[in-house]
């Protein structure tokens, strides 16, 4: 049978939506996708029970004060709803040890919901000179390299040290929660992907692998495709 997949959404102007490239993603490597929508904090252990794998995506920034912080000047535009929604699903995932792959906004609720803290505008606050991480091009090309830990599920996945990415995104991983190890990063330093030890399947990613994996870009199709196989607990990858 199909794993069945949890995804995320957000909310505009009252209506639910999701970036059809996520779907499309699940799809193409044998998952059935199920949207999941705000307001269902108390029902989540029985929610998860029908599911076999939860999918953060991406969207608005996380509020700051989940991490202690007032917001910085060049935040962008923050929803508590969505951020109380998916940090107790997430919470219930964790406890099922159900396999979780966060996007974007994603990789930065798994940080934070764990202690660790966000670079709230990469380009007024790193303290190096960043290279471009909202790209001009198109959302399904590719932007800048990534270089990979070789000890590494994400190694393990696309078989490389480095490849290129697309980069849409204004916040970045700072201080990163002890449960997780660092597995790439851009030249720049900006942590792009992270996995969390001693668990099944963990894998956050900064970049958005379901715009470029609908494109068919065999190492976003790759990455899908892993967490597919583990929500169907067919995995074998290890670190």
């Amino acid at each position: 049978m199909k794993p069945i997949i949890g995804i995320t959404m957000t909310t505009n102007n009252g209506q639910y939506c999701i970036n059809e490239a996520y779907v499309k993603s699940i799809l193409q490597a044998g998952g059935i996708p199920v949207n999941l929508p705000f307001g269902i904090e108390q029902d989540a252990e029985q929610l998860l029970d029908g599911l076999d794998g939860l999918l953060l995506t991406g969207g608005v920034d996380v509020h700051p004060h989940l991490f202690n912080e007032e917001p910085h000047l060049y935040i962008g535009h923050i929803m508590v709803e969505r951020d109380e929604v998916e940090l107790r699903l997430l919470e219930v995932a964790l406890k099922k040890r159900m396999p979780i792959f966060g996007i974007c906004r994603g990789i930065q609720v798994l940080n934070i919901a764990l202690g660790g803290n966000l670079y709230q505008d990469i380009n007024s606050q790193y303290e190096k000179t960043p290279i471009l991480h909202t790209q001009k091009a198109i959302r399904k090309e590719a932007s800048h390299y990534i270089t990979i830990e070789r000890n590494s599920k994400l190694y393990n996945i696309v078989g490389q040290e480095k490849i290129a990415v697309n980069s849409i995104h204004h916040q970045a991983l700072k201080k990163v929660a002890e449960v997780f190890e660092v597995t790439a990063q851009a030249s720049d330093g900006i942590i792009e992907a992270i996995e969390m030890k001693d668990y099944p399947y963990c894998v956050g990613v900064q970049w958005h692998p379901e715009e470029m994996a609908a494109a068919q870009d065999e190492n976003a199709k790759k990455l899908f495709a892993s967490f597919i196989d583990a929500c169907s607990g067919k995995s074998s990858l290890s670190q």
